[in-house]
């Protein structure tokens, strides 16, 4: 899965080689890689910086989720050359980790989130950890403009 999100921004679950030479050939100069070493589905840094690209492995535990990781992904993104491409095993950990960037930066509504979520393809499985972050940025984000 590719997926763009913003014309600097994409999304997805890509790992072979051959796969991230297109998305280099579409411009792309930044990995980043949400996959902990648990999942035993990483990129190799090295493969992936001699196809071209700055690699970052920020890993994302979706079961350890704190306000932390979403500055950490924030920093991140702001520091990385764009375009950046960001993937996990399903995308779902980068799509709901790029939303929630944008979320912060363009003072998004929970709506809005919900509808680029939507439009994106991005369904969660029952009980999903990473729903439940998401649901709690926007309450947690209006508290705190009060």
């Amino acid at each position: 899965m590719f997926q763009n999100v913003t014309e600097s921004l994409a999304i997805g679950n890509v790992i072979s080689p051959e796969e991230l030479r297109e998305i280099h050939q579409k411009g792309y100069q930044t990995i980043i890689d949400l996959c902990t070493i648990g999942e035993g589905n990483q990129l190799n840094a090295e493969e992936v910086k001699q196809l071209g690209f700055e690699f970052i492995s920020l890993p994302v535990d979706r079961l350890n989720l704190s306000p932390a990781t979403l500055e950490d992904f924030i920093q991140t993104v702001n520091a990385a050359p764009k375009p950046i491409y960001t993937r996990c095993a399903s995308g779902l950990r980068a799509g709901v980790m790029t939303l929630l960037t944008l979320a912060v930066e363009q003072d998004w509504t929970e709506q809005h989130y919900l509808e680029r979520r939507q439009a994106l393809g991005l369904e969660h499985k029952p009980n999903c950890p990473l729903e439940a972050y998401a649901d709690r940025y926007f309450p947690s984000q209006k508290n705190s403009k009060v």
